[in-house]
């Protein structure tokens, strides 16, 4: 039997989660560090002139990681967390969220209603990469006139037959959509631990994995408009000594230029 090469090689017997955590991360630096700083100076650009940045989760915990960009101790300030509310599944149930994320047209709404514009930075997160939300909400912003990075899985794409029920109707890939396209290197199931004695892979890697993403995209973004003589705008923990007076300005500033502000 061949032997199936990375992720594809997922889910396995006899590795310690930490030991899988520390591989994907060191895969995820080794392939996509020019994508982090390409991202940075995306982002940098926009925040640079003016402009926000929208980020998308398109359901389920595919949310995560735009939902830890927004607000966040120690990460950019200027940052639209758009929340589909329909697709969330702690919102309206979990699998009333999983029947709204395979709704074509439903994210082109949600697009429509956070006021993505021309000239706009979007990042649309999505595992998969192939399902009805995802796909919609890369069109939508690109039909807005935004400049859209993609943060997935490379093999879900690939793999995922094209008849799938769970694809968009048009049986576009988002890598095929976007501008930028990062690789999460998500493998098809996203649990990676097989037990023995057990029918079910456990341990869904995507967390760990997204969330480096997260604090790179936000890293490369500052040092780049540290580099170019810009202070960027970043939050305070307001927890600390200072804090809510530190955040202030920021607040005012931005309260009606980001929705959930």
């Amino acid at each position: 039997m061949e032997e199936k090469g990375f992720p594809r090689n997922y889910p396995m017997k006899g590795k310690r989660f930490l030991e899988i955590c520390k591989e994907f991360l060191d895969r995820i630096e080794e392939g996509q560090a020019e994508n982090f700083k390409k991202a940075g100076q995306l982002i940098g650009d926009r925040i640079m002139d003016g402009g926000i940045v929208h980020v998308v989760g398109t359901g389920g915990h595919a949310c995560l990681p735009a939902y830890d960009m927004f607000y966040r101790a120690g990460a950019l300030v200027p940052i639209n967390y758009i929340i589909p509310i329909g697709a969330l599944y702690g919102a309206g149930g979990a699998t009333h969220g999983m029947r709204i994320e395979r709704t074509p047209e439903y994210m082109k709404q949600v697009i429509d209603y956070y006021r993505v514009g021309n000239g706009d930075v979007a990042i649309v997160f999505n595992n998969i990469g192939v399902n009805a939300a995802t796909i919609d909400a890369a069109l939508a912003c690109k039909e807005k006139g935004a400049t859209v990075i993609g943060v997935a899985g490379l093999v879900w794409q690939e793999d995922i037959p094209e008849d799938h029920h769970t694809r968009h109707p048009s049986r576009k890939n988002l890598k095929d959509i976007v501008d930028l396209f990062i690789d999460d290197y998500n493998p098809v199931g996203d649990s990676v631990i097989e037990l023995e004695g057990f029918d079910r892979a456990i341990a869904p890697i995507s967390t760990v994995s997204d969330g480096y993403i997260v604090r790179r995209i936000e890293i490369e973004s500052i040092k780049y408009m540290v580099e170019k003589g810009f202070k960027p705008p970043v939050w305070a923990s307001s927890n600390t000594v200072g804090g809510d007076k530190a955040n202030k300005k920021y607040q005012d500033d931005y309260f009606y230029k980001i929705k959930l502000l």
